[in-house]
């Protein structure tokens, strides 16, 4: 196999190891847009009922009065707390969410480019391969005439 050719097999592989390292990334974008919707929608019920359900861990959960439902405390590092207005953290959450939004576009846009350039080399191999297999065809062709 000539060199040329070990290097789109080559490209081909990362190409396709990038696609799914996008695909990942993704799947993770996913999840944190996910949890921000149910944190917003969350902290918008609280404005209006002060009862929230309070997660106690393997799918079970219980009914909780808020005592303060106009602040909200965020983990903002290794053991450290902020304690802010509920307004301003859902404002910071849509924000959050727009940014996610858009980085979710340019992934989607990166996979489109890489899949479309997987897709340019797999169909170079493949007319490569007719060429060498009607290639052989034609040599065995010749060698049984003779």
């Amino acid at each position: 196999m000539n060199e040329e050719l070990q290097n789109q097999f080559m490209a081909l592989d990362v190409y396709n190891q990038q696609v799914q390292k996008l695909q990942e990334e993704l799947s993770n974008i996913d999840l944190m847009i996910m949890e921000l919707v149910r944190a917003i929608e969350s902290m918008e019920s609280l404005k209006t009922s002060g009862e929230i359900m309070l997660p106690l861990g393997a799918g079970s959960f219980v009914k909780a009065d808020v005592k303060n439902p106009e602040k909200i405390i965020l983990s903002v590092g290794v053991d450290v707390l902020l304690e802010k207005d509920v307004e301003e953290v859902i404002l910071d959450f849509k924000n959050s969410l727009d940014e996610l939004e858009k980085t979710k576009e340019l992934i989607t846009t990166q996979i489109q480019k890489t899949s479309k350039e997987v897709t340019r080399i797999r169909g170079e191999l493949e007319k490569r391969a007719a060429a060498i297999e009607k290639q052989s065809q034609t040599k065995r062709g010749h060698s049984g005439s003779n």
